[in-house]
């Protein structure tokens, strides 16, 4: 396995990964409300590559596993009290993390995130803020055991504007 930051060649797989990982979501009891028609976007996937803001899990040229990372705090966060206070440009916001099925169970999910801490020190922030759908026992579990923190819990929309509002948890761990 290799991790490495996704490119622009790599966008068509990175979206086929979200949709086949979404899909395999609905209705089950981990499903995050991503959907192929709203969330994630192919724009807001471009935006994180061309930003350098998206590692990829690869092996042999086939990507199984990916995540996004830059400032955008988003509408989701509101005014929540978090555990470091620094200007946005600071605080690296975890996005997306996602591992194909075949690939699950085997640690990934971990290195893949280890992978984006460590890229996000190495590029001086000093916090990481993420957020999890309530019911994602396992990413929550996961986030946990590498120290983040539940700072806070809401309700938000998800994808298209007719989605049902999904409760979340947000998380934070300073670098």
């Amino acid at each position: 396995m290799h991790i490495r930051l996704g490119n622009t060649d790599d966008l068509a797989a990175i979206m086929d990964l979200y949709h086949e990982v979404s899909d395999a979501m609905v209705g089950t009891p981990h499903d995050c409300c991503w959907r192929r028609e709203g969330h994630p976007t192919p724009e807001f996937v471009a935006e994180l590559v061309e930003s350098d803001g998206m590692l990829v899990a690869a092996e042999d040229d086939v990507i199984f596993a990916v995540v996004g990372v830059d400032h955008d705090l988003g509408h989701d966060y509101g005014n929540l009290r978090w555990l470091v206070d620094v200007p946005d440009e600071l605080v690296a916001v975890i996005h997306l993390l996602a591992v194909r099925e075949a690939w699950r169970g085997a640690g990934i999910s971990r290195e893949l995130l280890r992978a984006c801490l460590d890229e996000a020190r190495t590029r001086g922030m000093r916090t990481a803020r993420l957020d999890a759908t309530a019911n994602n026992a396992p990413a929550i579990a996961l986030y946990q055991s590498e120290g983040f923190q539940q700072v806070g819990a809401d309700d938000v929309y998800v994808g298209l504007l007719d989605e049902p509002i999904v409760p979340f948890v947000v998380m934070e761990l300073p670098l």
